[in-house]
């Protein structure tokens, strides 16, 4: 018996309804970038393992755990996500010297090198936006609006924004040392990953999501006045911005995100349709990330959303595209002229098809049903005599005959 292959374990195909749900979110979010004044920019699956175990932080989950490493090539990965790409594009291209300010978005596949778990897939797609070159509090509101905007435009209801802020690098030293003074006592109840992080990194104790850690990180009572003037005065701003545009949001002060080059704002929206793995996106600052990997000393903010999670919160695997019109044929020595005319309503930009199986009639309609057609063109022998084809509009129940020549501006100004 031949062997039956099966898609890599971690991955997903997507069927013809899923595709178009998948490129209908897509294409919205492309309006909504352009709406912005974000340019797309294409980058590869491919990077040095360095750039995000330098950019991301050595001890996140991502560098420790999730990296999908290319066997024989030495320190190649897949992407994991897209912000330290983005960096590494502009610092390559020395971008600094072109402009102050510079907006970008991406569309793409990420990658997982650990095992898979239900809503985490080993290869994944993220869209996202990067602005850098301002520390200016608006834009970190705005950033916030345009990923709530996406999610708005595709039609995601169920959501929340949870916001916070890490403060600069002395802020969060200044808080993990705190950390690790309120939990050394209460290391027991921390799992082996967080005991470990409580050494290395503090900060990603707050991020785990094992049950027991929530527990004892929120019986810390992690109170107010932990931020220098400047961060406290640019979150408050950024508050405010958000306050005066009517943009409903929850102050989370134990969200941290998992990437070591979050500064100041730190951002995630959930989703309750999405069960026990509720962001549906994530964002922030990262004012150091670039002085990190080499560059100047430039600020910046960005967000993700995952395409996936966006189609469960949807709830649906969505629906195939609508043909605009099928063309059928009554005689089958009127296939040449109905394919003739195929080929006429696809040139006018009018999506249309016909039957290749050579069907009856009957079976003709029932697939332009089920292609949830809006127009079936038949090509009838006593109508084409006259110069005449019938027009069944699927969506009023209504069949008329008009001249051939007629029928494209017919179904186009439908």
């Amino acid at each position: 018996m031949s062997k039956k292959y099966r898609s890599i374990r971690g991955t997903a195909d997507f069927d013809s309804h899923q595709a178009y749900a998948f490129n209908r979110v897509v294409e919205i979010a492309r309006q909504s970038f352009k709406n912005y004044s974000f340019d797309e920019i294409i980058l590869p699956f491919l990077e040095e393992e360095g750039l995000f175990v330098r950019g991301v932080g050595q001890n996140s989950d991502i560098a420790e755990k999730q990296l999908f490493r290319i066997q024989d090539k030495d320190g190649v990965v897949l992407r994991p996500e897209g912000t330290a790409q983005v960096v590494r594009y502009f610092l390559e291209n020395s971008l600094f010297n072109h402009g102050d300010f510079f907006k970008f978005s991406y569309i793409g596949a990420m990658f997982r090198g650990e095992r898979p778990q239900k809503g985490r897939l080993r290869q994944f797609h993220h869209l996202g936006a990067e602005a850098i070159g301002s520390d200016n509090p608006a834009l970190d509101a705005q950033i916030i609006i345009l990923a709530l905007d996406i999610l708005d435009a595709v039609g995601v209801k169920e959501k929340e924004l949870l916001i916070n802020t890490l403060g600069c690098d002395k802020d969060k030293e200044i808080f993990s040392k705190e950390l690790v003074k309120k939990l050394d006592s209460k290391k027991n109840n921390l799992c082996e990953d967080c005991k470990r992080r409580l050494g290395k990194n503090p900060l990603r104790v707050i991020d785990c999501k094992n049950k027991e850690c929530k527990k004892t990180v929120t019986s810390l009572n992690i109170g107010e006045g932990r931020l220098c003037s400047n961060c406290q005065t640019h979150f408050d701003e950024v508050l405010g911005v958000l306050d005066m545009l009517k943009i409903k949001y929850t102050h989370a002060p134990y969200l941290v995100r998992g990437l070591d080059y979050y500064t100041n704002t730190v951002f995630e929206i959930t989703s309750s349709a999405l069960g026990s793995q509720d962001a549906i996106g994530a964002g922030g600052r990262y004012n150091n990330l670039i002085k990190n990997l080499g560059g100047p000393d430039i600020p910046a903010i960005g967000f993700a959303l995952g395409i996936e999670r966006i189609l469960i919160a949807l709830g649906e695997s969505g629906e195939k595209e609508r043909l605009k019109a099928y063309v059928a044929v009554a005689d089958n020595s009127l296939r040449g002229d109905a394919l003739k005319m195929v080929n006429e309503l696809r040139g006018e930009g009018i999506s249309c098809d016909t039957d290749y199986c050579l069907k009856s009639l009957k079976g003709q309609l029932r697939a332009a049903v089920k292609r949830r057609a809006r127009f079936v063109v038949i090509f009838g022998e006593e109508e084409h005599k006259k110069g005449c084809v019938l027009l069944k509009d699927m969506d009023k129940s209504i069949q008329s005959e008009i001249k051939t020549k007629d029928l494209i501006n017919e179904v186009k100004n439908a």
